[in-house]
């Protein structure tokens, strides 16, 4: 049959390549999106001799790529660059840059920016993408200099070059050379225009050096540029100026922009709360037409830190009521409203609630359910929460809120047994563990003990004492009837202690009949009456 003339050619057809045996099995498990089992095969294949062709590997690395979010992929991921070094294919595979460009996002990901490096520098005809995976790699670990050092040696760069460079500049607070790249992609590279990415980029920085003048000046280029539309663009804006502190100008761009992000609501109500505008921030939360949990926890938290605790149970109240999740700082919030004004009843409800929940071991949550039930008297149900928990999941903090409920209690010695049990479970002790341990051996008149202790914490743990810790040192000379020892503990604090505490020696002072130190004492507090 003659195909007649002017008429267009037959379509060509591709043949996929054919495979057998395993390797078969190899190209059915990557075309049917089977990552799990094709990387299984991979260490079948090395023992029977074979090895799968780089277009055939290069999918398997795609296909790892776009499950990228899923459970098994670091496990995946790392079985594929473990098979590729082990079977020889070292040194073959950076000929193939179509394949080692995938590898470079996949150790990325995995975190390994030196391997990634490795077969970067071994590829002999690196393109674009390359480069580009390289950039987009250091911007996503926030690597500014190695991400500096590769734009610089690129032979022809492109729209993300520029974006992945300045993410990695922002990410790595060199924000300046960010906006210098910026001011040459606009003055040398104007061919290449903005991309929603370029300004995410920038936006990154702002809010890292949190430079409101910057983030108005980029507020202007928004503008002019017509990028102030794209609503993650605003969205990141307000959040911005939010970090800057510019609530003021937060609120004139959130009344401004006609399309609000659930971001962008939740953006404003986290930055009145934050700003102590807690009545404003109701109103905003109430009018957000869907909620997710940072705004649920952000007015908690706010209600929490203002004391206006029975305000943060109604909004926890409300939120189950809901069928919102709860998350960890919704219980660690909920539990520290409950303690603040000992509304044991409501906390139990909520310990019932998150009995239920994949919360239940963890630290945060549990000290905070630890100080809620001694702070509402019953240290026993304190206790009971730390012994209940696994050994493996007593970490500092959670050792920290048992010895402050005990201390809370006046269980001095409980405290100092129990420092001690912690320190024999290998915990490392930080700041606040030594704070009631001072104040346990202040109430028992341990003196030697709390100086012990205080000499450990700076020497052995090299913990920089607080105020705090000072002032249970001095207290402890003032218990020891060791005037010149609390004076000149208080000459070598670097703080300067209130009048409250000046008192509180002195009371001490009285009741171990030191007259010596009541008298400087009260000299201190006449000079400092007559300075006023």
């Amino acid at each position: 049959m003659s195909i007649p003339a002017g008429s267009p050619p037959p379509p060509t057809t591709t043949t996929a390549p054919s495979y057998t045996g395993l390797l078969a099995a190899l190209h059915h498990s990557v075309t049917g999106g089977h990552a799990a089992a094709a990387v299984y095969l991979l260490p079948e294949l090395s023992r029977a001799g074979l090895r799968p062709p780089f277009p055939l590997l290069s999918s398997l690395a795609r296909l790892l790529l776009l499950r990228r979010a899923a459970p098994s992929f670091p496990s995946l991921a790392g079985r594929l660059l473990l098979y590729v070094r082990l079977a020889g294919l070292k040194r073959l595979v950076p000929c193939s840059t179509h394949l080692a460009n995938r590898l470079l996002h996949l150790n990325f990901l995995l975190r390994r920016p030196r391997d990634a490096r490795r077969l970067f520098v071994r590829m002999p005809h690196p393109d674009i993408c390359s480069y580009n995976a390289m950039l987009a790699g250091y911007a996503r670990l926030a690597l500014a200099a190695p991400a500096a050092e590769v734009f610089a040696s690129m032979p022809n760069r492109d729209l993300l070059s520029y974006n992945a460079s300045m993410l990695a500049l922002a990410g790595g607070s060199e924000m300046q050379k960010a906006v210098a790249l910026y001011s040459e992609l606009r003055s040398t590279s104007t061919s290449l225009g903005y991309s929603d990415q370029t300004f995410l980029a920038l936006l990154v920085g702002c809010e890292k050096l949190m430079d409101r003048e910057l983030a108005r000046q980029l507020h202007a280029h928004l503008i002019l540029h017509g990028f102030l539309s794209d609503v993650n663009i605003a969205s990141s804006l307000v959040d911005v100026y939010i970090k800057c502190g510019c609530i003021a100008d937060a609120t004139d761009l959130f009344n401004e922009v006609p399309v609000k992000s659930m971001q962008m609501w939740t953006a404003i109500v986290c930055g009145y709360v934050e700003d102590d505008q807690l009545t404003t921030a109701r109103q905003l939360f109430d009018q957000m037409p869907k909620k997710n949990i940072l705004s649920w926890n952000a007015l908690m938290e706010g209600y929490v830190k203002h004391g206006q605790e029975e305000e943060a149970m109604s909004i926890f109240q409300r939120l189950i009521k809901e069928g919102v999740h709860p998350d960890q700082i919704t219980f660690s919030s909920c539990f520290r409203g409950c303690a603040a004004v000992s509304a044991l009843k409501c906390g139990q409800q909520v310990h019932g609630r998150l009995s239920k929940t994949r919360f239940y071991d963890n630290a945060m949550i549990l000290s905070s359910l630890i100080d809620m039930y001694s702070r509402c008297g019953y240290l026993a149900d304190a206790i009971q929460v730390f012994c209940l928990t696994d050994q493996e999941n007593r970490d500092t903090v959670l050792w920290n809120a048992l010895l402050g409920a005990l201390c809370h209690h006046g269980h001095g010695q409980e405290v100092i047994e129990s420092f001690v049990q912690m320190i024999r479970e290998r915990q490392k002790p930080d700041a606040n563990t030594f704070l009631p341990v001072l104040k346990s051996c202040c109430h028992c008149n341990l003196v030697e003990e709390g100086m012990g202790f205080f000499e450990l914490m700076t020497e052995r743990y090299r913990i920089v004492p607080g105020e705090d810790h000072y002032f249970c040192l001095v207290d402890l000379f003032s218990c020891s009837s060791s005037h010149d020892k609390m004076i000149d503990g208080i000459k070598n604090s670097p703080f300067v202690f209130s009048k409250q505490v000046w008192e509180t020696l002195a009371g001490n002072c009285i009741i171990h009949g030191d007259s010596e130190s009541l008298k400087l004492i009260e000299e201190h507090l006449a000079e400092s009456a007559s300075q006023k």
